[in-house]
């Protein structure tokens, strides 16, 4: 499709920004140097790069690359504030939507999702709000609910029926648990906005069968001959938890687990108090088996409640 380009007073002013439906994610690449602009249900979004100062210090793409990773986000609706948000600093890539977060929502909010790359590579969430006349930035009830992996898919929708679009990504709490990271897959994350709030809703009866599905997907990993099944396991019974389906999944888990398995066992000082890159002796729990640490781990994750037998 040819671009158009606006014409006022006689002058040309360039192409016109690409409309783009409500939902689908469009990509900006810091390696590219190219500022991204598009139209979608009313609003106007611009972005570029940070300039880079003139002399670059610290481990930043400015230094080595000559271009910031980090990219400015600019966005216009009619009636509305302009407003202008930085993308994550040490991301290679952002994808930005605009979608309304709640169904009968006046004015549409934008989704941020700054993307470091990599099959381990996390990624940063910002959410501008449309509250009055002004974006807000919605903030998180736990710093815990964004750590996160995965992309956002086009078109997110309602899944848990109450009304609010929820945001379907990966548990970054899985990256590399039990061996190594393309090793362990990570269960489904969803997030939802409410009252200007970032909710994770992946306990919500509402959304069991997304966890389902994707017992579904693990399952013949799980229950295979597959030398590091393991993290399969772990994110089957996972997902089966989130499903109520955790008694068959766990049974089945442990007639097929690899008993020689990497093991999670996790250390009680932050890592800013190791020695060595490694946790003091002494402060280390160990376990003997692979079930007693997977337990372990989704008690600590919030799969499982401290009383699970």
């Amino acid at each position: 499709m040819l671009a158009l380009t606006i014409m006022i007073a006689g002058f040309l002013i360039g192409p016109a920004p690409a409309e783009v439906p409500p939902g689908k994610f469009q990509t900006w690449l810091s390696f590219k140097k190219q500022p991204l602009d598009f139209t979608s249900d009313g609003v106007t979004v611009h972005v570029e790069a940070v300039p880079c100062p003139a002399h670059p210090v610290g481990d930043s793409a400015c230094r080595w690359d000559g271009y910031n990773n980090q990219a400015n986000v600019t966005v216009e609706q009619a009636g509305m504030d302009s407003v202008t948000i930085k993308t994550d600093s040490q991301s290679a890539y952002a994808r930005i939507a605009v979608a309304r977060f709640r169904r009968g929502d006046r004015n549409p909010g934008i989704i941020i999702e700054s993307q470091s790359g990599g099959s381990g590579g996390d990624m940063t969430l910002q959410l501008l709000i449309p509250i009055g006349n002004r974006y807000r930035l919605a903030q998180s009830l736990s710093p815990v609910d964004l750590h996160l992996q995965g992309q956002i898919a086009d078109a997110p929708h309602d899944l848990s029926g109450d009304g609010n679009i929820d945001l379907k990504l990966e548990d970054a709490a899985f990256d590399s648990v039990f061996g190594c990271n393309a090793c362990t897959p990570r269960p489904p994350k969803l997030l939802t906005v409410k009252d200007g709030q970032i909710i994770d809703e992946s306990r919500d009866p509402g959304v069991g069968g997304i966890f389902a599905a994707d017992m579904k997907r693990l399952e013949p990993l799980c229950l295979s001959h597959d030398r590091y099944r393991n993290g399969a396991c772990a994110a089957y019974v996972a997902d089966a938890a989130r499903a109520g389906q955790f008694d068959a999944a766990w049974n089945a888990m442990l007639a097929h687990y690899e008993r020689d398995g990497a093991l999670w066992e996790p250390c009680d000082l932050p890592p800013s108090q190791w020695q060595g890159h490694q946790c003091p002796e002494g402060h280390r729990t160990r376990f003997r088996r692979f079930p007693d640490s997977l337990r372990a781990f989704l008690i600590r994750t919030g799969y499982l409640p401290d009383s699970t037998p």
